[in-house]
Formats: C-alpha cells, structure tokens, sequence
C-alpha cells in the first residue's frame, strides 16, 4: 500500500473489518464518553479558564475555548478527509463513506461531522450534568465537557 502524506501506510482510522470489532469500538467509545467527565481538562482550558474568575469571566473564558477548539477540530476532521481522498483504493473510499453514512449515521464531510459531533457532545455532557445532580454551574460544567471531549478527539486525529 502506498504511504500517506503522515508517512504511515496505513490511517489509524482505517475502517474495521468485522462487525465484533466494531461494537467493541462502539462500546469503548461509549465508556470513553461516560469517563470523560472524570478526566482532567485539556491543557488549553485549563490553563486559560481558572475557576477562581467570577462566574461570568469564567462562562466567557470556556465558551471562547471551545470556540477555538471547533475551529481546530474542523481543519483536523478536513485533513483527515483528504488523506482518506488520497488513499487510492475503490474499496477503501467505499468502506470509509459506508461506515460514516451507514453504521455512524453521519456525513464523509467534515463540516456535516463536526455539526455531527457538536450536537452529539452536548447531550452527551448535558446528561452528566444530570448525573452529578448539582444544581449550579450548568454551562461552566458542561462547557468543560464538552472542551474534554473535543480535545479526546483531536487527539485520536493527531497526525
């Protein structure tokens, strides 16, 4: 197989080849995804959005980071589409849109996955919330969420 523009011959996004294996995945995801909100902040946010700021400077502070790391995430999900276009291999381009259209129900367009993404983020962080039954610091706390779970993300995309 020829290498892609990473040097790698193969993407570490290559499609599964059975269906075991993709459940699992499906599954590690989930847990991923139930663990997150346990996990330390990214580096970025927390550097940047101390809690000792007032409410409102702090609210501020993480919605312009998850901002920012939107931005980062689309031009991660846009190179990744590119290396898939490179790949010269009928069958691949067919497994790698199947397995986003059919399995994951979403787009092979980074601008439709990360929509895609974004929307599947906050119900995912809205139901933490709900889980650790406190009743201030809503958008703080699920912004937070949201900001892990993105840079979770951009991390498996890294290069």
């Amino acid at each position: 197989m020829p290498q892609l523009l990473s040097g790698r011959t193969q993407p570490r996004w290559w499609p599964v080849g059975t269906k075991g294996s993709i459940v699992r995945a499906s599954l590690s995801l989930l847990l991923a995804s139930a663990v997150v909100p346990l996990l330390p902040l990214p580096a970025p946010a927390a550097e940047v959005c101390s809690s000792s700021q007032s409410t409102v400077a702090e609210t501020g502070c993480v919605i312009a980071a998850l901002k920012t790391m939107d931005q980062t995430l689309e031009k991660a999900l846009a190179r990744v589409a590119k290396e898939a276009k490179e790949v010269p291999s009928e069958v691949f381009q067919t497994l790698w849109r199947d397995n986003l259209t059919g399995f994951y129900k979403t787009s092979a367009d980074p601008k439709a996955q990360a929509s895609a993404f974004r929307a599947e983020r906050r119900k995912i962080c809205a139901y933490a919330k709900s889980m650790a039954f406190q009743g201030t610091g809503y958008g703080i706390f699920t912004t937070r969420c949201e900001l892990a779970l993105t840079q979770t993300l951009l991390d498996q995309l890294k290069p």
